[in-house]
């Protein structure tokens, strides 16, 4: 014989592990919406893994046992050698367990994030510091959910936590958490919010809807989780029928810079420093103008003209975008000869002295290139000699420093002699992944008569600054439909300086030259005095290409109403067009508009204040369809709302012994299905007469009827079983909706009569008619 006790035991496990599972697959869903932060996918499989791990243990006890907090432990003690296997394998004890040296390597990495969290603009990449902070973090989240929504049995309690991730996501990078994601999340929630339903509404029984049919949900978890996917519907669509808006909200109220956009290209971002990523689409935010350096040139001549100030190299090409890679070897800056790697002797050079005073800048100190001295910064500087650049210590508001500059100064005869390198230290600026053949095309086009580097680099740049090719300047790049962000640059012609220095160091590698993409700041000339101010407008992006013997030489593709130096800050080597009087060539559409153009309009020129480029917004005719179909939506599901609260309040004050509140929902479904129902009538009358229809349910009815009578007339009060009342309830509703035709139950669910609006409506309409 079987025994029910041993079969209630093991639901009660298999429910257990049920729940466990469930909350992991919420507490993963809930932290998509962190892809905001990071501009990869990279970190996504790691901290699933990450929290499958932690839960997974916990998982298979509660197949043998009830759920206990301890439970929990053995993944979160795993966690650890797990991340140290992931992250920190190098001085560990078999790679996975962690000793004295793998601190310290975990000590290294923080600070590699507090500079990332520091100087740096989301959406981030992911490096090995950020992906082991997420899956650590997220690991012990996923193990706090599980303890508050299977151990504690409270699953809307359980999305406190989640409170903290979405308002990471939303608050700190400049653009909103995509619709997309947002829907995710919600998903997450709404599996912690139907746990609960599941605990509270067990003792109600299940949904039978006709005889003989299939177990189904409890009817009120069934109306809640309705509810709650209605309710993300409107929160994705809604946003779609207001007017457009670059900015994120959230973050500008967590925000500590006044939406200044300093140096963000896009993004944004809590300090004066640049995001070291170059995408091939983008919008670019300039709200207001911060200073973030002076700079005073040593000239008694006042004839420099000091080329950009360079803050950081991007050569890896993801085929999105440029990233950083890795800086090589970095020497101290008290011993460095600020020697480059491949080594190279520029023959023509302009000499000077610069002198920077820090205000609202923070990162990597600055430099102009190439150095031959500095002095003032802090010993724990260094020296890269692949990228140029002072890397190891941070700059800060007050600081000041002096560089010896040796800028290069190429002749057109010295670059034109430069041969095509061969040296197989050059690869890593000349890798690409897979790029579209209508690009390699194109670079073959534009360079097919040029004989040597120096003029397939020049031909490339000619293709981007000659106004007859109808390049633009825009502070937001148009959408394309071939898939490839390339592709719809190099098509729709609009764009900033990223996307001219992404595109053309691409192009320079299919043509054979080494190339990588710089970031830093451009300015105006020097002043009488030699001075110049650097601002967060000045944020930059060029190119560099390599000639065998020349060195690392600058290219600026950027149209020239981008640019804030105008004509002194050209390149003799790299002229942008001008006309005969010295103005500007601005270029104008004077072609076809091609796919995409429309609603793009030239830019401000850069660093004049502007206020934020908000694009086109979205078609007025599809905002006003998507407002009216929001109201219908909502008009339309208005009463079933409603009825479904009163149902919800009048099952919960049942349980607390009084059977009139489950009278009077019986009384309403029979309203709502079209029966009469007369007040006159006494609860056996009213028993009797269902009966008729509900046959199979007579026994409930009359228990119900009962009960009211009892409460109503008895001197003595009698105890109800609740639970079996509101079963007998259910039962009886069941058959009710059963025995009527399918336009009746559908009118009953969206519009119920029981409401007594239509009533009301009739008695207005009535009433005008009468004062007319």
């Amino acid at each position: 014989m079987i025994d029910p006790a041993l079969i209630e035991q093991n639901r009660v496990k298999h429910s257990a592990a049920r729940r466990t599972l469930l909350a992991l697959a919420a507490s993963a869903l809930a932290a998509m919406p962190l892809k905001a932060l990071l501009s990869d996918n990279g970190w996504l499989f790691e901290a699933w893994l990450t929290m499958a791990l932690v839960v997974a243990p916990a998982a298979l006890l509660r197949l043998r046992r009830a759920p206990s907090a301890l439970d929990i432990w053995p993944g979160i003690i795993l966690l650890v050698p797990w991340l140290t296997r992931l992250f920190v394998p190098q001085h560990a004890w078999g790679t996975f367990i962690p000793n004295g040296r793998t601190f310290h390597d975990v000590s290294r990495l923080m600070d590699t994030l507090h500079h990332t969290t520091s100087d740096e603009v989301a959406p981030i990449h992911s490096t090995v510091a950020v992906r082991l902070v997420i899956c650590a973090l997220l690991g012990l989240l996923a193990a706090l959910i599980d303890l508050i929504a299977v151990v504690g049995r409270r699953g809307a309690l359980a999305g406190v936590p989640l409170l903290v991730v979405y308002t990471v996501a939303g608050a700190v990078p400049r653009s909103p958490v995509a619709w997309f994601w947002f829907a995710v999340a919600a998903a997450g929630v709404l599996i912690l919010l139907a746990l609960d339903a599941e605990d509270e509404l067990r003792e109600w029984g299940r949904r039978i809807p006709r005889r003989g049919g299939a177990m189904s949900r409890p009817m009120l978890a069934f109306s809640a989780q309705r509810i709650g996917v209605f309710a993300i519907l409107v929160a994705v669509v809604l946003p779609f029928a207001v007017p457009d808006h670059p900015h994120n909200l959230l973050r500008e109220a967590f925000s500590t810079d006044n939406g200044s956009g300093i140096g963000g290209f896009g993004a944004g971002s809590s300090g004066g420093s640049i995001s070291p990523f170059a995408a091939l689409k983008g919008q670019l935010n300039r709200d207001k103008s911060v200073p973030l350096m002076k700079v005073h040139i040593d000239d008694p001549t006042h004839k420099v003209q000091p080329f950009y100030v360079r803050s950081n190299i991007l050569d890896k090409f993801s085929g999105k975008g440029w990233d950083v890679s890795q800086h090589g070897n970095a020497e101290p800056i008290g011993v460095t000869t600020f020697g480059t790697e491949p080594p190279t002797s520029v023959p023509t050079v302009t000499s000077y002295q610069a002198t920077m005073t820090i205000s609202g800048l923070t990162g990597n100190a600055p430099i102009f290139s190439v150095p031959q001295g500095v002095q003032g910064l802090d010993s724990g500087t260094t020296w890269s000699e692949q990228d140029q650049l002072l890397l190891g210590s941070a700059v800060h508001s007050g600081d000041k420093f002096t560089e010896t500059v040796a800028q290069p100064d190429p002749t057109l005869d010295e670059l034109n002699a430069a041969p095509q390198t061969t040296s197989p230290d050059m690869e890593r600026w000349l890798s690409l992944p897979s790029i579209p053949s209508s690009v390699v095309n194109l670079v073959n086009q534009q360079t097919n008569s040029a004989q040597t580097p120096y003029q397939r680099a020049s031909a490339i740049f000619r293709f981007f600054t000659d106004p007859a090719n109808d390049f633009f300047y825009s502070l937001k790049t148009t959408k394309g439909d071939s898939g490839n962000d390339l592709v719809d640059f190099l098509k729709n012609r609009a764009g900033f300086c990223q996307q001219y220095a992404a595109a053309m160091a691409v192009m320079l590698r299919l043509a054979g030259v080494p190339s990588r993409v710089v970031l830093g700041y451009m300015h105006r000339p020097p002043d009488k005095n030699g001075d110049f101010t650097v601002t967060t407008f000045d944020a930059h992006a060029w190119v560099e290409a390599f000639f065998d013997g020349v060195g690392w030489i600058p290219f600026d593709p950027t149209p020239t109403e981008g640019l804030t130096g105008g004509k002194q800050s050209d390149l003799p080597w790299a002229k942008h067009h001008y006309a005969s009087d010295g103005g500007l060539t601005v270029p104008t559409r004077t072609s076809a508009p091609r796919t995409g153009d429309r609603g793009v309009s030239a830019a401000p020129t850069a660093g004049v204040a502007t206020g934020p480029s908000g694009g086109s917004g979205p078609n007025t005719s599809l905002i006003w369809a998507l407002a009216v179909l929001v109201v219908l939506g909502l008009v339309v599901a208005a009463p079933s709302l409603v009825r479904t609260g009163r149902r919800r309040r009048r099952y919960a004050a049942a349980k607390r012994g009084d059977p009139d509140p489950l009278w009077a929902e019986l009384s309403d479904t029979a309203v709502d299905l079209g029966y009469v129902w007369s007040p006159a009538r006494t609860p056996r009358q009213v028993s009797d007469w269902l009966a008729n229809d509900a046959a199979d349910t007579a026994p409930a009815l009359q228990n119900l009827a009962v009960a009211v009578e009892q409460r109503r007339y008895s001197p003595h009060q009698g105890r109800y079983d609740a639970g079996e009342l509101a079963r007998g309830l259910q039962e009886v509703t069941d058959q009710l909706r059963a025995r009527r035709r399918g336009r009746v139950r559908v009118t009953a669910r969206l519009f119920p009569a029981s409401l007594g609006w239509g009533r009301r409506l009739t008695a207005v309409r009535n009433s005008l008619r009468r004062r007319h």
